[in-house]
């Protein structure tokens, strides 16, 4: 359980990041590598990316596959 966690958090770093490859590393990870138990997690974190203009469309593409 703790590796999840670890791994979430790590991902939420990344995905607040100002640097864009962590971001676009981050996102490209969360799509499609984690289970939807873990994206769920993320969704705040996606949320707040639908809001930036580079990442909305990327952001809400994660969000629906969860």
């Amino acid at each position: 359980m703790h590796q999840a966690e670890n791994r979430i958090a790590l991902l939420r770093q990344a995905l607040r990041s100002r640097d864009a490859w962590q971001v676009s590393a981050a996102l490209k990870y969360v799509a499609e590598r984690l289970d939807p138990e873990q994206r769920a997690a993320l969704v705040p974190d996606l949320v707040e990316l639908c809001a930036s203009p580079l990442w909305a469309s990327d952001a809400r593409e994660v969000l629906e596959r969860i």
